[in-house]
């Protein structure tokens, strides 16, 4: 029975896959809760925050360099899908940009969006028998890791969802399509972006058929939000009131 688990690739829900969730998911909750009780001030946030960013930027680039050796194709160094190559700017967007910059009103959303769905069924992961092989573990460690970064500028308030910046997602989709096309035009690449090909094999998922169900996953997500938010702030306001009032009559 050892030999036939060592002859099989890693799957999809196999005990590599859920053992690599269950570590990673342990490890994600420890390093929130560290920042959420020792990073009190805006400065350690910050550091924290550019640190999570170099790290990202530290497994794409593994990730990349990994793909172009295996493949012996030095363009694969530029990500041709959304996973990678928001992987990509949302650490160079972390690791140089500012609080609530406007590439995260775009970013923010392929990357947690698209690390979820890697994270919980990464497609690529039997392209070896182990899932130590470099590219398996460094796209395992890009998109799990870009997710925690996702969370944590929500935490430390590094990012803010604005509904008025919807125009930003607009402007990053049509740069990725644009690469994509230059790089199928110009590097002869069969896809890019998912332009030609479905997302999973078998599936009608290309960009096309993704980008309604995306519009419609932020306008729900959106909508929740602010609701949300407006009723938190009613409330804060109410206490206020109540708070100003207790001290002028004690």
């Amino acid at each position: 029975m050892y030999s036939m688990l060592a002859q099989t690739n890693p799957q999809v829900f196999g005990w590599e896959h859920l053992t690599f969730l269950a570590v990673f998911i342990v490890f994600m909750i420890a390093s929130l809760l560290l920042v959420k009780f020792f990073a009190k001030n805006e400065k350690v946030q910050d550091i924290v925050v550019r640190c999570a960013g170099v790290l990202l930027l530290i497994f794409i680039m593994w990730n990349r360099i990994a793909i172009c050796i295996s493949h012996q194709r030095a363009t694969y160094l530029i990500p041709d899908s959304f996973c990678g190559m928001s992987s990509l700017v949302l650490a160079l967007a972390v690791t140089f940009g500012r609080r609530n910059n406007n590439v995260l009103h775009f970013v923010f959303y392929f990357a947690i969006l698209g690390d979820v769905l890697s994270m919980f069924y990464p497609d690529f992961i039997g392209q070896a028998s182990s899932i130590f092989y470099s590219n398996t573990i460094s796209g395992l460690l890009h998109h799990s890791f870009g997710f925690l970064v996702c969370v944590l500028l929500c935490m430390v308030g590094w990012f803010k969802p604005n509904y008025k910046k919807s125009g930003n997602i607009v402007i990053g989709f049509m740069a990725y399509i644009t690469i994509g096309a230059f790089m199928m035009s110009v590097f002869d690449y069969s896809d890019a972006f998912y332009i030609n090909n479905p997302i999973l094999s078998g599936t009608p998922f290309t960009v096309w058929v993704l980008i309604p169900i995306f519009v419609a996953l932020y306008a729900l997500f959106m909508v929740s939000y602010e609701l949300t938010r407006r009723k938190l702030q009613k409330r804060n306001d109410s206490f206020t009131k109540i708070k100003k009032v207790l001290n002028e009559k004690f």
